[in-house]
């Protein structure tokens, strides 16, 4: 992959040094955020210091009003209502956050959130289960959109729906008592890419807007940490509302946590939390209870106003025991992969006996090894598909145009779930090859914000660096270009088989994971290298990419 220094030649070098006088900030920071759209001060002080008042109106949302009004109708009335969930991050703190709003407005609610062996969604057996509680409402979160044979058998038994969701709409609009969900076509809400956690928000948000003896102010401070965690684990733009709620979430979590995350942090010994904390360190563990235990475990955990230790360190543990399993069954799936030649495919489709909770983590690393978008699917026909990242493949478009081989599928452009019964993969492997040759799977340049060296690199800028947290998709963290030879800095290796290696420059560090193989050669020659800020282990860097051999001069 190329590397090239970002093109910023659309803004005048007058233009770059009024704004970096306005926003106080290096000329190159300065061009970061002009080409993110940041292009005046109000902008700029929305992206640097977001405030509750930056929300959108939570009754731009189609069918809001619907929503509000059948909620506050079952609280007066005393009927039964069941929040209905995923098993993911997102879904679990989507359905804790509605829970824990509902239980304040005396709503008479259960939360429900089915396991990996019951499967995705809200189904037509999930509504007899449901049923037999008697409940007179059933909100989903985080799913619903595509569970039209499930809203059949609730209207069916007389049981109200609303859906509450994020993903793709396929088969035309859900039947259901109100549907709220930032996709609609005939939708008008401002940010379309907001998570489930964030949807689930939106709909609290409206609920407390009519009671006027309730300030929303106060109380959304009690819901921001679960919208963060949910936002950052589901992948989601963080750009506009998002980027809000997850600032805010992160303020809450480092100043103010509550009792579950203040105990985790403490079990991590985390001092600083920010988008790279939740990826790497906080959302695998909630993820992990969803893919190898039970996500209501985790629900319970979140909505408790006292939290067991135990049950976090049961959490912790779990996540190891993921990470082992994972790390075995991939190289099973890729010794398949390998002996059968898989990877000659446009789309790698492989089949093994997995565990169910892991094929969505084994097809990112297959994507990951081969730059190719891979499906992984279980014995039984459950699979989990990915997109190679930073690119314009869309994984659910081309599982979409197969649709025929398969029982069901979901999901969007980077990632998907699907089903089928196992004797149709062979048709459906042949079908999603064809499918797959009609999309391009290009890498763009990797593109850098500055020639930088790494000992140039002063606390002023991490500074800066803070201020432009959270980062991730649609705010990347500004890349770095950076030489060093030999005497320069030394290696050391560390993590499981030494896999990993960190590169010391004087009072500097610069992690490179999973390059440990490559420095055996590389202590006595020049390296070339783009880097970027570890924002949470303050004053250390990430390498992202490295040549050895002088090949790139930029």
């Amino acid at each position: 992959m190329q590397w090239q220094l970002q093109d910023t030649d659309q803004f005048s070098p007058g233009m770059i040094q009024y704004y970096a006088r306005q926003f106080l900030l290096p000329p190159f920071l300065t061009k970061v955020l002009l080409t993110a759209g940041i292009t005046n001060e109000d902008l700029y002080y929305t992206y640097a210091y977001p405030s509750l008042s930056d929300l959108h109106n939570p009754y731009l949302f189609k069918d809001m009003k619907k929503a509000v009004y059948r909620i506050y109708q079952a609280i007066v009335l005393n009927q039964k209502i069941c929040i209905f969930g995923d098993y993911d991050a997102d879904g679990m703190t989507s359905s804790a956050l509605l829970y824990r709003a509902l239980c304040f407005l005396k709503g008479n609610v259960s939360v429900r959130v089915p396991t990996r062996l019951e499967g995705y969604g809200l189904t037509a057996e999930a509504v007899e289960r449901i049923a037999e509680e008697h409940p007179a409402l059933i909100i989903t979160v985080d799913n619903g959109s595509n569970s039209h044979e499930a809203l059949a058998a609730a209207v069916a038994k007389g049981i109200d729906v609303i859906v509450t969701d994020h993903h793709e709409i396929t088969g035309g609009l859900p039947r259901c008592y109100a549907f709220i969900n930032p996709k609609r076509n005939d939708d008008t809400y401002p940010c379309t890419h907001l998570c489930g956690a964030g949807v689930a928000f939106k709909v609290v948000q409206a609920l407390f807007a009519v009671r006027k003896d309730l300030d929303w102010y106060k109380y959304a401070w009690d819901y921001l940490e679960l919208v963060a965690l949910g936002t950052v684990a589901d992948l989601m733009p963080l750009v506009g509302e998002n980027r809000t709620l997850v600032k805010l979430g992160l303020y809450k979590m480092n100043n103010d946590p509550s009792e579950p995350f203040k105990k985790l942090f403490q079990l991590l010994r985390l001092s600083n939390i920010d988008s790279s904390t939740i990826s790497f360190l906080i959302a695998p563990i909630f993820n992990s209870v969803g893919r190898i235990g039970n996500p209501n475990f985790a629900v319970k955990l979140l909505t408790e106003k006292v939290s067991r230790e135990d049950a976090i360190i049961f959490m912790i543990d779990l996540n190891e025991k993921r990470k082992y399993l994972t790390e075995v069954q991939f190289g099973e799936v890729d010794e398949t992969i390998q002996r059968l030649r898989l990877y000659s495919q446009d789309l790698i489709v492989v089949a093994d006996q997995l565990h169910e909770g892991l094929i969505g983590i084994l097809a990112a690393k297959i994507t990951e090894k081969y730059q190719k978008p891979a499906i992984v699917f279980t014995e039984r026909g459950k699979g989990s598909a990915r997109s190679v990242s930073n690119t314009s493949f869309s994984i659910v478009d081309a599982i979409q145009n197969c649709s025929q081989y398969l029982k069901t599928f979901g999901g969007h452009h980077a990632a998907a779930g699907l089903s089928l019964e196992i004797n149709q993969l062979p048709s459906f492997t042949a079908a999603i090859q064809i499918a797959a040759r009609k999309q391009s799977i290009v890498q763009p340049s990797k593109m850098f914000h500055h020639k930088l060296s790494i000992q140039k690199f002063d606390d002023e800028l991490f500074e800066h660096h803070l201020m432009m947290e959270p980062f991730g998709i649609g705010n990347e963290k500004p890349l770095y270009y950076s030489s060093a030879i030999p005497s320069h800095y030394r290696v050391e290796h560390f993590g499981r088989d030494q896999i990993h290696a960190s590169l010391h420059f004087h009072r500097k560090k610069a992690l490179a994971f999973y390059k440990a193989p490559i420095f055996p050669s590389a202590q006595s020659r020049h390296i070339e290298f783009l880097y970027s800020v570890n924002s949470y282990h303050k004053k250390d860097f990430i390498i992202d990419a490295l040549s050895l051999n002088d090949v790139r001069r930029q």
